[in-house]
């Protein structure tokens, strides 16, 4: 009968373990901290391409305001024209001017923001890579003052309302809805177009409302101007941080 011997197998010293162990521990930290590496490379990556986004933002938001301030101070001659005619009670002898006072003072357009860049942040959760604290109280100071012009601008809705409903019983809608050109800007009419109601205190209504439309737009020029200057206060934070001074 065979007996088979079992070969002999040297065992391990406890140095070897160690030098195992060690190995092992070695590659694994080596992993993480390549991996910590790459993810903050990454994370700064992206940082800087949410700044150069939010950049065009706030451009694209000043470039808005610039224009609606402007526009809103022109046509704001006209809402003074309005009541100038009938306070000196010429209403009557140029009609068609009034007409177009009458037309101008009922328009506006609201503010809206370019959001895309600040809604990527919230919705991915992009926040949390922007690691310069004092550019991230600006971004968050300058979207908080988006909302005080909101309410400026409801009010100017009931105001608007208001002066619609004796705009509507002094002007022929007519007449009103033939001044929208295709590019949805007013022409003026031509000849002495009646209106409908030419008593002095339905023309006085209609002034007192054209006034308060004054008021109240002065009102959101002077919020738009206030975010405009935060607005590029922002901007030449951010590529000052991120040195996009250049670009």
């Amino acid at each position: 009968m065979e007996v088979h011997h079992h070969p002999q197998v040297d065992k391990k010293t406890f140095k070897e373990y160690f030098l195992e162990f060690l190995m092992i521990f070695l590659a694994v930290t080596m992993g993480f901290f390549a991996e910590n590496i790459r993810e903050n490379i990454s994370d700064r990556e992206k940082e800087k391409e949410l700044m150069r986004s939010l950049i065009k933002d706030l451009q694209d938001d000043s470039s808005t305001i610039q224009n609606q301030i402007a526009s809103t101070e022109h046509r704001l001659l006209y809402s003074d024209s309005l009541i100038d005619a009938v306070h000196s009670g010429s209403v009557l002898n140029k009609t068609a001017d009034f007409y177009f006072y009458g037309r101008i003072t009922g328009r506006w357009a609201s503010f809206q923001n370019n959001s895309r860049s600040i809604d990527e942040m919230k919705n991915g959760g992009w926040f949390r890579v922007i690691k310069n604290d004092t550019v991230t109280k600006s971004i968050m100071g300058y979207y908080a003052f988006i909302p005080q012009i909101k309410n400026y601008e409801d009010r100017q809705a009931i105001v608007d309302n208001e002066y619609r409903k004796i705009a509507v019983q002094v002007f022929d809608p007519y007449v009103f809805n033939h001044m929208v050109n295709a590019g949805d800007s007013i022409d003026r009419v031509y000849g002495n177009p009646s209106l409908i109601k030419t008593d002095k205190e339905t023309l006085d209504i209609l002034a007192g409302w054209a006034n308060y439309t004054i008021s109240n737009r002065l009102a959101i020029n002077e919020a738009k101007e206030k975010l405009l200057i935060k607005g590029k206060d922002l901007i030449a934070l951010i590529k000052k941080e991120y040195h996009l001074e250049n670009e």
